[in-house]
This record gives structure tokens, sequence and C-alpha cells, in this order.
């Protein structure tokens, strides 16, 4: 197969392929690099002045490569097709190119054509071909370099029109493959002149690619090796990434397994100590109706004890018994001592507030004051634009007024006065009563606005919906409404697992 272009024609009539002409004249014509002049008579390029009517109508062509075999390309013209075997030539050169590193592309076309001799049909190789052996700098440094990139030896065949004639054999070998020896470019264009004299074609061809592969070395290509170079870089830098990642999670490892192992120690003390101070000074029975808040939350939590520090001593106990201490263990021990916390918190409020009121007086301003600033949280939330269209809001007014009120009435009884007859049990319960009474409207109210579409401050929809509250407010009545939640929560537990 053969690549056409354009074909130059007279000035007047194609102006327009003036351009194309001259770009191709221009780099066909260009001079050879020093290293290959010296071995041709005939000029390389053709003449601007060359006019000849023949010339000038027929385009010129460059072969395209029809075959290859490894490193081996063959690029035949449509006219030198039926004077070559493609594969005989394959076949036969195979051996050849095991010897040499070089790439080998063997251009091969027939006079008449627009071209001046093989000299030319390798220039047009490395031109207008469609290989790679090209010098990809062949603009800058073209002319002082030569055009064929490294590791490329390109070979131009050119026979002849007529039986018997001389074939012309030209060789520019890229700028890194060395001659074997003096006179091995004149060995290449003679080594098939015998077959070539006797219209043995092929087997010329393949007497100038054993040539061209035997007599010119090219060094070989190092990309494997840097490839593999830089693998093997790559796997010693990621063993080192990894070993050094390996020996840094051993060393968290073994720092972290310290760590529980300390704490687990502490935690072995601190479960027995507070199972001591729960069994002591757990919730005192409260004196007052048995169906208010105060008692139930005295029996939850009284209930809850035993079996916390059962389990507890438990943990202790099976920690001391030896053998690492793993995060989940750990973790099981904490969850217990935190338990234990609530419960202790939870009793000491309790049995605080249902002693002497005179010696709680702080006690009692500080739920009043953490029951104010809920109610200051309603009155926040009535200002909100268009919250008057909800439901809540006649209760929610109502419940500020009703609740101020019976919150002055309790100043005062905690400072002394004597309007209010009731024990601290009584007092404790009804104040508990306004605290789960407040928490049921805000949830309502939070419910109504979220339906409505209003939007509601962050912080005071959690203050509403009493999660803030429950984590934070450190008042007596808020620390026991926590040990009473969490003791009914460890009964469902313990009830689960019994069942």
């Amino acid at each position: 197969m053969t690549r056409p272009f354009a074909a130059v024609r007279s000035l007047p009539r194609f102006g327009a392929l003036l351009l194309p002409l001259l770009a191709l004249l221009a780099l066909l014509a260009l001079p050879l690099p020093a290293q290959a002049q010296d071995l041709r008579s005939e000029p390389v390029y053709p003449t601007v002045q060359s006019s000849a009517p023949a010339q000038d109508e027929e385009p010129i062509r460059i072969p395209r490569v029809t075959a290859q075999q490894e490193n081996f390309y063959l690029a035949v013209s449509d006219a030198a097709q039926d004077s070559v075997d493609t594969q005989e030539i394959l076949d036969q050169v195979r051996q050849s190119m095991d010897l040499s590193n070089a790439k080998i592309l063997v251009g091969v076309d027939r006079k008449p054509n627009n071209l001046t001799g093989a000299a030319q049909l390798v220039r047009g190789l490395l031109l207008f071909g469609d290989s790679d052996a090209l010098s990809d700098d062949w603009v800058e440094n073209g002319q002082e370099l030569g055009y064929v990139g490294k590791g490329w030896i390109v070979v131009g065949v050119m026979l002849p029109e007529a039986p018997g004639a001389p074939t012309e054999v030209s060789v520019e070998p890229g700028r890194n493959v060395t001659p074997v020896g003096s006179g091995a470019e004149d060995r290449i264009q003679r080594a098939g002149r015998q077959q070539f004299d006797a219209q043995n074609y092929s087997q010329g061809l393949i007497e100038v690619a054993r040539a061209s592969a035997t007599e010119l070395k090219a060094p070989k290509d190092s990309t494997t090796a840097k490839i593999i170079g830089f693998g093997v870089l790559g796997l010693i830098v990621v063993g080192a990434v990894l070993a050094t990642l390996i020996a840094r999670h051993r060393k968290n490892r073994a720092a972290a397994a310290m760590a529980r192992s300390k704490r687990g120690d502490m935690l072995v003390e601190l479960l027995r100590q507070r199972a001591l101070r729960l069994e002591k000074d757990g919730a005192r029975p409260a004196a007052g109706n048995p169906e208010g808040p105060s008692a139930q939350a005295s029996t939850a939590i009284k209930t809850a004890i035993p079996p916390l520090n059962a389990r507890a001593r438990q943990l202790a106990e099976q920690y001391q018994d030896g053998g690492p201490l793993g995060a989940d263990r750990l973790a099981t021990m904490e969850s217990a001592f935190a338990d234990q916390e609530v419960l202790v918190a939870g009793s000491k409020a309790l049995n605080s507030l249902l002693g002497s009121k005179f010696r709680n007086k702080d006690d009692w301003n500080a739920i009043v004051l953490t029951h104010r600033e809920r109610l200051e949280d309603t009155a926040q939330f009535l200002n909100i634009p268009s919250v008057g269209q909800l439901e809540c809001v006649p209760r929610l007014r109502a419940l500020i007024i009703e609740h101020t009120n019976r919150l002055d009435e309790m100043r005062q009884w905690a400072g002394g006065s004597q309007q209010r007859n009731q024990t601290t049990a009584q007092v404790l319960d009804e104040l508990w009563i306004m605290h789960q009474e407040l928490q049921r409207e805000h949830a309502a109210a939070v419910q109504q606005a979220s339906a409505a579409n209003l939007k509601l401050i962050d912080s005071l929809r959690e203050r509403m919906l009493g999660d803030r509250a429950a984590k934070v407010c450190s008042d007596p009545l808020s620390i026991l409404d926590r040990a009473y939640a969490r003791a009914e929560e460890l009964a469902v537990v313990k009830q689960q697992e019994n069942s």
C-alpha cells in the first residue's frame, strides 16, 4: 500500500496547491546527516527547477507499513507488491532480528515514480510514513544530528523499472546506532546485489535486512530494565512503608494495651468502692405519697443497686484473674462504673433533699432556678413569629404564670416561711411533677412547630426537648431524674436477661 500526496500541476490553474507543494519539496530536499552523506553519489532530493510534465502530473506516493514482526517493519508500495514475498521475508529475517537491539524499517518501491532514488525514499518514509522512526526533535536538530530516531535503522530499496537494471539501496541509522566495523553501511548496500541482479528481489531484501541487523549495532533498550528497576525500588519503598506502618501499629497497640491495663487496674478499685458506697448510702425511702415520683425513684434506684453491684464485682474479679484487657471488656467495665456513678449521684441528691430543708436551702434554690430557666425558654418560644397560630400557645402562657407563682412560694418555703406546711418529700414531688409537666408541654410545642414548618433555634429545641438539660443541668432534681431514668433502664435490661 502507498500513501499518496497531492500532485503538482501548473501554477495558474492550481494555485491553492502551491504551499503544500513547496513544503513537500522543501522537506524532501533537506540534506542528509553527515554520517550518511558520504555514502551517496547521487542527489537525494529533486531540484525545485524540475518541472517535467510527467512528474508534475503524478502524485508522490510513500509506502505504508504492510507487515511487522516484533522490531522489523516492512513497507512495500503497490508497484512493488508483485515483486516481493512479504511472508518469506518475515520468516527469513526473524532469526537475524533476535541478534539485534534495533528497530529496522525497510521501505520498498519500484520505478518509475516521482522520487529520485532510494535515499529520497528513506526521507519520505521518515517524514511522511506511518512508523515512529522519525526523531522527536527532527525540526530543531534533524539537519545536524539526523532525522532517524534513537534505536532505529531505516533502509530504502528502489527496484528498477527494467529487468537487469541496478537496484538502489540506501540506509540511514539512528543517532545512537553505530557500525560494527568500518564500511558497514557499504556492506549493507552491497548485501543483496547478486540476488537483485538475478531479479530475486525477495531474497535480496532478506540479505539487506540481515546485513542491517548484523552490521549496525544499537544499544539495548533500557526501558524494560528501568521499569523493572523502578518496580523493584517501588517494592522496596512499599515494603519499607509497610514495615514502618506495621511497627507503628504494633507500638500503638502495645501503648493502647498498656493504657487499658492501667485503666483496668484503676477501675477494679473504683468498681469496688462505688459498690460499697451504694450499699451503705443507697437511696432512702421517701416518706410521703407512695405513688409520687420521689417514692418511685427511691424504689427504682434501690432495686437497681444489687444487680449492678454484683456485675461490677464480677468484672473486677474477672480482670484480676489475669489475661490481656481487650477494648470490649474495658468498655463493659467503664459502662458499669458509669452506671454506679449515676446511681451514687442520684442517691446522694435524693437523700439530701429528703433531709432538713434548712441544711439544703441552696439545693432547693438551684432546682427553682433551673425551672425558671425552662420557663424562660417557654417565653422565648412564644416570641417566635407566627407561633401564635399553634394550639399549644394558650396552655404555655398559662403554665408560665402558674409555675412562676408556685416557684415563688417554694422559694419562700425553702427560706423558712411557714405558709406552706409541707414535708420535703411533698415539695420534691410537687417540683418533680411541675418538671415533668413542663417537659410534656415543651415536647408537644416542638412537635406542633415542626408540623407548621416553623424554624426553631437548635439550642432552644434541644432544651425544650430535654436533650441538653438531661446532660448538663447540675441541679439536684436533674441529677435525680437522670438516676431514676437509668435505674428503670437497668431494670428492663435485667428483665430481658432473666427472660
